[in-house]
């Protein structure tokens, strides 16, 4: 994780914030932090708590072998995945339920989600 962070703000220019015990940074959902002991953790920020959730072992190897910037980008597209995912689903059950104003609602939610996607599969296209 310690070379993680040594690509990170040696190959981009990413704001780094210091807290009183720690250097981070926080990117596309995901908050990477460097303790005053040298431990470094991240944390997925997209939770329904009022705390971040440290990333499970799946997430772990992918910042592993992609670095953070293009690991968070990455998991932030399956991330919308899964959204979408939902989201048709929503779309689907307001159709077939004549609620208009949800089926609305759900198809504006449904293009926001689709426009994220598609930035965040264009920055790694090549």
């Amino acid at each position: 994780m310690s070379e993680i962070w040594k690509e990170l703000f040696s190959k981009n220019r990413v704001e780094m914030y210091t807290s009183n015990d720690s250097k981070f940074t926080i990117y596309n959902g995901y908050k990477i932090e460097k303790k005053d002991t040298g431990d470094v953790l991240i944390f997925n920020t997209r939770t329904d708590s009022l705390f971040y959730q440290n990333i499970n072992d799946v997430d772990k190897e992918i910042f592993l072998e992609n670095g953070f910037i293009k690991g968070a980008d990455l998991l932030t597209i399956r991330y919308y995945e899964s959204e979408l995912h939902k989201i048709n689903n929503n779309v689907q059950y307001y159709l077939n339920t004549n609620k208009t104003n949800k089926l609305r609602q759900a198809k504006v939610r449904r293009k926001t989600i689709m426009e994220k996607l598609n930035k965040n599969f264009n920055k790694w296209k090549n």
